[in-house]
């Protein structure tokens, strides 16, 4: 089927901007989403990319098509930066900040969730809708303040009740009724009314934004968590929903502390191959309605060459192997290749190779951004390995991370970090990152598979030191030059 390739529109990378012009249309339920939405988990953990601000988007969106009501909170960028501007260290007086930060949540999404429902109004307010309108009235601690100035203000109020000098029973009291949130606690009979008529799902998102992994960017969070796990034992009907990316949830000592106690409510995004082609299915479709009848695979066709020759590589395995099962990396390589099409009845080898050259940069540099906080300029350490061959045997790898980690080849500004580590760590490193993938060899029970390379994407438990041969992912060997 001939479609007009000019016409191609794949959508935008970004949720936001995209919930307002296809996202609704052509959003794939993956076996996540179905499995997030239908189920009691109010946890979304995944790697950015991978279509958290997509789900949360979508989920909003069809709650709201449904009346019921929406409220979603993405902490402003750089927020991180104002809390640890205004607020003391948790060692200049031990006031115990995560639970203040706990108590603190709690109070600013009551506060969000009554002002919600006084917007939402409807008829006479009678009983306990007009108990929370009289309190969203009254209150003039939110007035004039965005979610993130509320949070703080609570929090400077705790700070200064326990970092009072003097030792009072009125000290005592203030802080008691700041924990218990005194001037709330009344109305959660008022609320669990009404909510027995309506509907409310909370959705933050986009906590990684402006993200410093500052003290306060770690309380913030595990505080948040905290807050959520009580509110959304008030009634059934209100559902508090939290985004979070994996490699912030991973680190967080307060939420791993806390792991055990929310294991059950969190969902980790992963795709795989074919809920990948599904997703740029239905977005081809979008834009071509008349190959809406085909499946996935002759709608790729229709837009793409199937077969890259120089290759010898179905086109889709070739580009999907260059993601790391990202929707967004999937996207962001098919989106170039449309700019790179210089007419023809489709896509061909030409433009997708053109494409991988600014992919390949753009994916490693992002692979390095994502990791900053952590392993600061990680790309130095990328850099160590251009030019060279893209697969490696064991030992070889092994000798080349020791030089790294003796100083011997030189990481640049990473030695900080990398001179602190043995060549072990490093690959563990390099492999959790998804840089590194490892070959997994046949199965012994299955004559007909073959082994092949995995990243820790596609197989998270894995013992490195049986892995007798390691390859640089296939999305950075363009960038780096390195050799087949």
């Amino acid at each position: 089927m001939l479609v007009d390739l000019q016409k191609l529109n794949l959508g935008s990378d970004s949720a936001e901007r995209d919930i307002t012009v296809g996202l609704s249309e052509y959003f794939y339920q993956n076996s996540t989403y179905q499995k997030f939405l239908n189920s009691k988990k109010t946890i979304l953990v995944g790697n950015r990319g991978t279509g958290k601000s997509a789900i949360f988007k979508y989920i909003a969106s069809t709650e709201a098509k449904k009346g019921h009501l929406v409220l979603e909170l993405s902490p402003e960028e750089y927020s991180y930066e104002l809390l640890s501007q205004y607020l003391k260290r948790e060692n200049e007086g031990s006031w115990g900040k995560q639970s203040s930060y706990s108590v603190a949540w709690q109070y600013l999404l009551y506060n969000l969730i009554f002002n919600k429902i006084v917007e939402n109004k409807r008829g006479l307010l009678l009983g306990a809708q007009r108990d929370i309108y009289n309190y969203v009235n009254a209150d003039s601690s939110m007035k004039g303040l965005s979610p993130i100035g509320v949070l703080v203000s609570y929090l400077k109020k705790l700070e200064t009740v326990k970092l009072d000098a003097h030792e009072s029973i009125v000290k005592a009291r203030n802080l008691q009724a700041l924990y218990s949130l005194e001037e709330i606690k009344n109305l959660t009979p008022s609320l669990k009314k009404v909510l027995e008529k309506s509907r409310m799902k909370v959705l933050i998102d986009e906590l990684d934004k402006g993200w410093d992994d500052s003290e306060d960017a770690k309380y913030f969070i595990a505080g948040l968590f905290q807050a959520t796990q009580k509110i959304n034992l008030i009634s059934p009907h209100l559902r508090v929903y939290v985004s979070i990316r994996q490699e912030l949830f991973d680190n967080i000592p307060q939420i791993y502390d806390d792991a055990q106690k929310i294991r059950e409510d969190v969902e980790v995004i992963r795709w795989g191959k074919n809920e990948l082609l599904e997703l740029i299915g239905l977005r081809i479709a979008h834009s071509f309605p008349e190959t809406s009848k085909l499946d996935t695979s002759n709608r790729w066709k229709s837009v793409f060459t199937s077969q890259l020759d120089s290759k010898f590589e179905d086109s889709a395995d070739y580009i999907i192997s260059r993601t790391q099962l990202r929707p967004r990396e999937l996207l962001q390589f098919c989106k170039l290749c449309g700019e790179y099409y210089a007419g023809g009845k489709k896509i061909d080898e030409f433009a997708i190779m053109a494409a991988e050259e600014t992919y390949s940069e753009q994916k490693t540099k992002d692979l390095a951004s994502e990791y900053r906080f952590q392993y600061p300029n990680l790309l130095d350490v990328f850099e160590v390995f251009r030019g060279r061959n893209s697969c490696f045997e064991k030992e070889d790898l092994d000798y080349f991370l020791l030089s790294a980690v003796c100083g011997e080849v030189h990481v640049d500004r990473a030695a900080e970090w990398v001179c602190e580590m043995d060549y072990l760590e490093l690959k563990k490193v390099l492999w959790q990152i998804g840089f590194l993938k490892a070959w997994i060899p046949k199965a012994a029970n299955d004559a007909a598979s073959k082994g092949t390379y995995l990243g820790h994407y596609e197989l998270p438990t894995v013992n490195l030191e049986n892995i007798e041969k390691f390859r640089v992912h296939p999305a950075f060997a363009n960038f780096l030059s390195l050799k087949d």
